[in-house]
C-alpha cells in the first residue's frame, strides 16, 4: 500500500503539487490577515499613547473586532454579503463574533480536503485511471465539500424556525397572562422567556437576547425588529409591527396581544391539519416500495408453487 501511494505521487506530481499549493495560500492568506491586523493595531497603539488610541484608534480596533482577528481575508468584502452571511448564521443558531470565519474556513478546508482526498483514493485504487477523469471528479467532490456545510447550516436554520414557529403561539398566550397581571412587554418579555426553555430552547436564547439587548439602552421597537430577523418568521415580525402600533397609537396592548395570540394558534392548528392531510400522498412511495411487493409475494407464492407442482407431474 505504501509502495503505491508513493508511486501515485510520483505519477501524479501535477494533481498532487496543485492541491498543496491551494492549501498553503489558504493558510498564507489567513496568516497574514491576521498577523497584518494585530502588528497595525499594536503599531498604532504604542506610537499614539493612551489618548489617541481612545480617540483615533477605535476604527481600526473595531475594523479588527469585526474581522474577528482571525482569517479576515476569507469573509466576504462586501458590508451587505457580510451582514447577510451573519443573519444566516444567526438564524441557524450560531451567534459568535467567530461564526462567520469559522463557517468560511471549514467550507474552504473541507472543500480542499475532500478534493485531494478524492484523487489520492481514485490513484491508490484505480492506477490506470487517466487525468482527464480524476481531476474532474476532484474538482467535483471538492466542490461538494465547500457546499455541504452550508446543506448542513440551512437544514438547522429551517429546523429552528420551525421550531420558533411552533413555539410562538405558547409564548403569546403567556405573554397575555402577564401583561394581563399588570407586567409591562419588556418586564413581560424577560419573565416569560426562561418558561419556554424546556419545550422551545432556542426561541427562549432569542428573547434573551432581546432582553439583554434592552437592558444594553436599545429601544423597545429596534430589539423587537431584531428579534424578528433573529427568529425568521413572518410571526415574529408581525409581532414586533404590533407592538409598535400598540405604542404609536394607544390603543390597548392587551386585547391587541389576545387577538394575536387566538391568531397565531389557529394558525398553527391549521398547519398541523394541512401536515395531516398530506400524510396519506406521503405514504404512498414507501408503501409502493416495502409492503406491496411483500404483499404480491404472499399471496402469489402459493400459486407459483402449485403452478410448479403441476407442471412437475
Amino acid at each position: 500500500m505504501e509502495t503505491s501511494f508513493v508511486n501515485f505521487i510520483q505519477q501524479n506530481t501535477m494533481i498532487f503539487y496543485g492541491f498543496v499549493f491551494m492549501s498553503a495560500m489558504l493558510f498564507a492568506i489567513a496568516f497574514g490577515s491576521l498577523t497584518a491586523n494585530w502588528l497595525e493595531v499594536r503599531r498604532r497603539a504604542v506610537a499614539g499613547g493612551s489618548a489617541r488610541v481612545g480617540r483615533e484608534e477605535q476604527p481600526y480596533l473595531l475594523a479588527y473586532r469585526q474581522n474577528t482577528g482571525i482569517f479576515g481575508a476569507i469573509l466576504p468584502q462586501d458590508e451587505a454579503e457580510k451582514s447577510e452571511l451573519r443573519r444566516f448564521l444567526n438564524m441557524a443558531g450560531y451567534y459568535g463574533r467567530s461564526a462567520p470565519v469559522i463557517y468560511q474556513l471549514v467550507r474552504i478546508v473541507l472543500g480542499i480536503s475532500l478534493g485531494m482526498a478524492t484523487a489520492f483514493l481514485a490513484g491508490l485504487l484505480f492506477v490506470n485511471l487517466p487525468y482527464f477523469i480524476i481531476i474532474p471528479v476532484s474538482l467535483l467532490m471538492a466542490l461538494l465539500g465547500y457546499m455541504l456545510p452550508r446543506t448542513i447550516v440551512s437544514l438547522r436554520r429551517d429546523g429552528l424556525c420551525e421550531e420558533h414557529r411552533q413555539g410562538f403561539p405558547d409564548f403569546l398566550d403567556l405573554l397575555v397572562i402577564c401583561v394581563e397581571a399588570g407586567i409591562g412587554a419588556e418586564a413581560a418579555i424577560e419573565r416569560v422567556g426562561p418558561d419556554l426553555a424546556r419545550g422551545y430552547p432556542s426561541l427562549a436564547r432569542n428573547l434573551g437576547f432581546m432582553t439583554m439587548e434592552i437592558r444594553a439602552g436599545k429601544s423597545t421597537k429596534d430589539a423587537l425588529e431584531t428579534l424578528g430577523k433573529r427568529l425568521g418568521i413572518d410571526e415574529a415580525r408581525s409581532f414586533a409591527t404590533l407592538i409598535r402600533q400598540s405604542e404609536e397609537l394607544g390603543t390597548s396592548l392587551v386585547q391587541s396581544l389576545r387577538v394575536y395570540s387566538d391568531e397565531m394558534r389557529l394558525k398553527r392548528l391549521t398547519r398541523a391539519e394541512e401536515k395531516a392531510h398530506a400524510l396519506p400522498v406521503k405514504l404512498v412511495i414507501p408503501l409502493g416500495i416495502f409492503i406491496f411487493p411483500v404483499i404480491m409475494g404472499v399471496t402469489m407464492l402459493p400459486v407459483a408453487l402449485r403452478l410448479i407442482k403441476l407442471m412437475a407431474m
